[in-house]
């Protein structure tokens, strides 16, 4: 009877230890306080949105907001990203790793180059870089051209 419960307390702690064990989650929440996020990923990202949520970790930053009453939209900003960049100088720091029919660069604006991944002409993941850093969209709806137009000055 003592092996058994001897047994049954090492399982237990030995569980409880391998949570202890699991990666932490990098990322802290910020509510609606821009300068968290600033003062965690070590940057400022001004973008122009209203009501917002912020969350961030060392070197990126992520802003939720709604585009309109059915779509919200994560926008991400890193100035230093991890990975190869494409032949734009474009990384995807979206985070996203679902397979769409449509994978392409479309560009906008005196040229500038959009990797984006959806549907038709429906975008849910856009990558882009910029001098100030390495951007992201997603949007579990859908986005048009003319919603990165607008994304592209709201930045």
């Amino acid at each position: 009877m003592k092996k058994y419960v001897f047994l049954i307390i090492l399982i237990c702690f030995t569980f409880a230890s391998l949570k202890t064990l699991a990666m932490p989650n990098p990322w802290i929440d910020c509510n609606d306080d821009i300068s968290c996020g600033a003062k965690k990923a070590g940057f400022n990202f001004p973008i122009r949105v209203e009501n917002y949520t912020v969350r961030a970790m060392k070197d990126m930053i992520e802003i939720n907001f709604p585009l309109d009453k059915k779509r919200t939209v994560t926008v991400r900003k890193a100035q230093n990203a991890n990975g190869k960049p494409d032949e734009n100088g474009i990384i995807d720091i979206s985070g996203v790793y679902t397979s769409y029919p449509v994978n392409k660069t479309i560009y906008i604006q005196k040229g500038i180059a959009f990797n984006v991944r959806g549907k038709r002409n429906k975008f849910y993941v856009v990558n882009f870089a910029a001098e100030s850093g390495y951007y992201s969209f997603y949007c579990k709806k859908g986005l048009t051209k003319k919603d990165l137009e607008y994304f592209y000055k709201t930045i």
